[in-house]
């Protein structure tokens, strides 16, 4: 017997429905059942009124499903009372250094903050800004942090990720733009337009952008009157009219005076995917890191 089918069962008790109780723990339905089943084998009782559920659709404890759900409701308690107790002694006086890329949303940048402090009240996180994604990963090479928020892809073989989040292409312009009051902006209509960009040895996807422009009929070349190496620089070049930029959708420029973001609108096959991701050292991955990177 597992705590995880001690889990599965008390949640298909308490939400009545299987259903529900797929949804709440992240499972597929059949998955469920069938853990539900392996337990009612290694058990020898019904925990479920079978014949209510085939016959009225209901999901009924039984009488021994009633008492053992407070058993392993009693048991449940008691595990969560053993991690909390382990995890303090784990972690007092610990600290990990976190690193994050300038522009990172900050409710997605607090959200992921909140869930460490709520699993973790005993470790103190110490956040650093970084210019970009590849400054991010750099940090993590050079041990200066522990975890990094970054994008795909890893520029090290050293490092590993888990991704949190993903998005598509926005673009980035001066509020006097002509465009910066659409709801999204058609691809084609930037080809006589000049650019500022990230340098092409930083950007993570500077080829995969030209190959669009190109399958959109108009190419870049010639067109980016600006690289720079960070993203608060160009995005205030942006807001000086020098050019407008492409940015990942889930950068936040909503606190950069003169500049809005607006969707790009690209033909569904041709569109780009943009991951974020947690990474870390692959080849020292402490305990504490490895439940981190699987909380976020």
């Amino acid at each position: 017997m597992e705590l995880r089918q001690l889990r599965y069962f008390a949640e298909v008790a308490t939400e009545r429905h299987y259903g529900r109780a797929a949804t709440k723990l992240c499972v597929s339905q059949p998955a469920l059942s069938q853990q539900i089943q392996l337990l009612e084998s290694e058990l020898g009782v019904e925990l479920f009124d079978h014949a209510q559920r085939t016959r009225q659709r209901k999901v009924v404890l039984t009488e021994a499903g009633t008492v053992f759900l407070a058993e392993a409701q009693r048991l449940l308690h008691l595990s969560r009372q053993a991690i909390e107790a382990v995890r303090r002694v784990g972690s007092q006086q610990k600290t990990v250094e976190l690193g994050y890329y300038q522009l990172l949303r900050p409710d997605r940048l607090v959200g992921i903050v909140q869930r460490f402090n709520q699993s973790f009240p005993d470790v103190q996180f110490h956040l650093h800004e970084l210019p970009t994604f590849r400054a991010v990963q750099e940090a993590l090479m050079a041990e200066t942090i522990d975890l990094g928020l970054t994008m795909l892809p890893l520029l090290h073989p050293e490092l590993a990720a888990r991704p949190f989040g993903q998005g598509g292409l926005a673009v980035a312009l001066p509020t006097a733009h002509p465009l910066a009051t659409a709801a999204e902006v058609p691809l084609a209509a930037l080809a006589h337009e000049r650019w500022v960009e990230i340098s092409r040895p930083l950007h993570p996807v500077y080829d995969e952008i030209e190959h669009l422009c190109q399958q959109a009929g108009f190419s870049r070349r010639g067109a980016i009157v600006q690289e720079v190496s960070s993203l608060e620089l160009l995005s205030n070049l942006v807001s000086l009219g020098i050019g407008i930029a492409f940015v990942p959708s889930f950068f936040d420029l909503s606190q950069v005076p003169g500049v809005v973001a607006r969707p790009l609108h690209v033909a569904s096959g041709d569109a780009l995917t943009l991951t974020q991701c947690v990474a870390y050292l692959a080849a020292r991955p402490a305990p504490l890191l490895q439940a981190l990177v699987g909380l976020v």
